[in-house]
């Protein structure tokens, strides 16, 4: 049988998670739409998602700086994320396999 406690915890969760939602929701209709803070959030996804890729990439060793490197290069030359993921993959996969590490 569950305890009383767990059953609190996941609706306090619940509640809070919530809350988070509606009042990021609410602060988000007062903002002003050209200022400094809503350029700062349309821009937080992307800065957030290098923070993450750079520290893989470093953590990754060779292979992975050379895949990313090329997929780097693709996604600008072709604006193609598939592309840019493919060669990038390939990249990783050559370097592995020629066994830079």
């Amino acid at each position: 049988m569950l305890d009383w406690r767990i059953y609190a915890t996941i609706g306090v969760l619940g509640l809070v998670s919530y809350a988070l939602r509606a009042g990021g929701f609410l602060a988000a209709g007062f903002m002003q739409e050209h200022g400094a803070i809503a350029r700062f959030f349309r821009l937080a996804p992307g800065n957030l998602f290098i923070a993450f890729v750079t520290a893989a990439c470093l953590e990754g060793g060779w292979p992975t700086l050379v895949g990313c490197a090329f997929a780097f290069c693709a996604m600008a030359v072709t604006r193609k994320e598939w592309a840019a993921l493919a060669a990038g993959f390939a990249a990783a996969a050559t370097a592995s396999a020629l066994g830079l590490r």
